[in-house]
């Protein structure tokens, strides 16, 4: 009995110490670390649409023909938020080579598209579109992001169903392959 005498006080006091730890709260460790980068700007950049060929037969009158669009898209990875237009030029219209066989009065006709929003593209206001231009070698501006609008990539369906290419074929034009060729270009925001 003695044994148990000498034991069991030890096993208690042992007991007791134990729980005392398990009631004690632990304190809370941390440590913090920085997070640093550096963020570079990238491009202003635009794709420019397919355009659907189109066919006409020739009636002695002028006359419009409608072709379609393709989808195409601008980007503004600056970082700069200063704000960006997208503008069209086009070439002389020519058929076979000749400025003179497409007829007096020969025009072309964009309508722009609305734009959306890419996918990942947190961006609320992109560029705005402009109503329809007539298109020239000058330069006109078809859609517009005014300074803090228009970040990152935008989106511009193709056409489907409405056409937004008119075409003006004038009635003494000549037979033959009719040729222009369209630019888009970005450029600095319109005023």
């Amino acid at each position: 009995m003695s044994f148990l005498r000498t034991r069991v006080p030890h096993v208690v006091t042992g007991l007791a110490v134990m729980s005392m730890f398990a009631v004690l709260p632990i304190a809370a460790q941390a440590a913090e670390t920085n997070l640093e980068g550096t963020l570079s700007g990238g491009a202003l950049s635009n794709t420019a649409p397919a355009v659907t060929p189109f066919t006409a037969t020739l009636t002695g009158v002028t006359q419009t023909v409608k072709t379609a669009v393709g989808a195409w898209n601008v980007t503004d990875a600056t970082g700069a938020n200063a704000g960006y237009s997208v503008t069209v030029a086009a070439t002389a219209p020519t058929v076979g080579g000749s400025a003179a066989a497409a007829g007096t009065g020969s025009t072309l006709t964009l309508t722009p598209a609305t734009a959306t929003a890419a996918a990942g593209n947190p961006a609320a206001t992109g560029p705005v579109a402009d109503g329809p231009q007539t298109l020239t070698t000058t330069a006109s501006t078809i859609e517009n992001a005014p300074a803090a609008s228009g970040q990152g990539g935008w989106e511009f369906a193709a056409d489907a169903g409405t056409k937004s290419l008119s075409v003006v074929i004038p009635g003494n034009a000549s037979v033959g392959a009719y040729s222009s060729t369209l630019t888009f270009t970005t450029a600095p925001p319109a005023a």
